[in-house]
């Protein structure tokens, strides 16, 4: 699958942009990259996708940030074309009680990965690029989805699937469903409903661990990593805590997240989705969250570790061995992060 995550592979966006300005060829590469690769193959493979990471919406939104950073504003307005017309998509403001027409919900795939997209916009061109009558009813959607959702637990109130089953993590789950809508004004309403599944999260942690569940009602605490476990949940509450400071719980959960983190998360695998370079984002987020240089320190370990240990099989070590997500350009993203702690920014998931 060609995605944005293929594309975005610098530690943050304005070292991305930063690195296109150093070399004229590079720059002609990318411009005819975008011109060829978008209108020829975007349609046949991204179809069905309207998201940041896996979906044509990624690829737009990319496409407008990096000509708007070349000056060439003629190309970024026609991507931003393309991403209005990806807006128009009938299934995104649809809500379960008009059928839903079976858009997703989540990140990776679904309405939040599109709303996503859109932050990502607006947060290098401006925030009249894609407006809130836009996305707001891509929002309001996803809240009604939840509310459905939680009707057979009553003591959530959001709750979505992804084939079937409630996951709790970034990718397909609650943890980045949540952390995309935390970056929207919500009515009083909205935001208790938000903090709430929060709330009931982390009072359904494993008790032994401290660690979270994969999935609503997974007895099995094996996982640690970006896609299921503590770490995507200690920066979605570092999130909650920016936009709730005074809701101290949220703080406190998401440091207690990192030490689950700090405790089990050198695991097997090496990328952001599910390995030791995505673990050691959480202690960056702590670390923009406290000020707290302990942080630091556990993300440099972390980054340490990747280099020492089979760092000559890094690429290898998958059949995405050069991949964001599950390759070594996510490690590249983190041994450039670590030097700039304060600027950093989980690649595809925080702003």
């Amino acid at each position: 699958m060609i995605s944005v995550g293929h594309l975005l592979t610098c530690p943050n966006n304005q070292h991305l942009l930063d690195a296109l300005t150093k070399t004229s060829s590079f720059l002609n590469v990318t411009v005819i990259y975008y011109w060829t690769f978008t209108t020829h193959l975007i349609y046949i493979v991204l179809c069905r996708h309207v998201t940041f990471l896996r979906g044509r919406g990624g690829i737009y939104a990319l496409g407008v940030v990096v000509m708007n950073f070349l000056g060439d504003h003629q190309t970024s307005a026609h991507f931003l074309h393309m991403f209005h017309e990806v807006a128009r998509e009938k299934a995104l403001p649809v809500g379960p009680e008009e059928g839903g027409f079976g858009m997703s919900y989540d990140l990776l795939c679904g309405r939040a990965g599109f709303l996503w997209a859109a932050l990502f916009i607006n947060n290098y061109v401006g925030e009249s690029a894609v407006t809130n009558d836009v996305l707001m009813p891509v929002v309001e959607a996803i809240l009604a989805g939840g509310r459905a959702g939680a009707c057979v637990n009553q003591s959530c109130p959001l709750m979505y699937r992804w084939h079937g089953t409630i996951y709790w993590g970034a990718p397909h789950g609650l943890a980045g469903i949540l952390h995309v809508l935390l970056h929207f004004p919500l009515c009083e309403e909205d935001a208790e409903d938000v903090k709430s599944t929060l709330r009931y999260m982390m009072s359904n942690r494993f008790p032994n661990s401290g660690n979270y569940p994969s999935s609503e009602g997974n007895p099995r605490d094996t996982l640690v990593q970006w896609s299921h476990g503590a770490t995507s949940m200690a920066i979605t509450l570092c999130k909650a805590s920016q936009v709730f400071p005074n809701e101290r719980e949220f703080r406190d959960g998401a440091i207690e997240a990192g030490e689950v983190v700090w405790k089990s998360g050198l695991v097997k695998k090496m990328g952001l989705a599910d390995g030791v370079a995505g673990n050691a984002y959480a202690f960056l987020s702590l670390y923009r969250l406290t000020g707290d240089e302990i942080y630091v320190e556990r993300a440099k370990a972390f980054a340490s570790y990747l280099y020492h240990h089979n760092r000559n099989e890094l690429a290898s070590t998958t059949d995405n061995g050069y991949s964001l997500f599950y390759g070594i350009a996510g490690i590249a993203c983190l041994f450039w992060d670590v030097l700039s702690p304060h600027a950093s920014k989980f690649p595809g998931y925080e702003l």
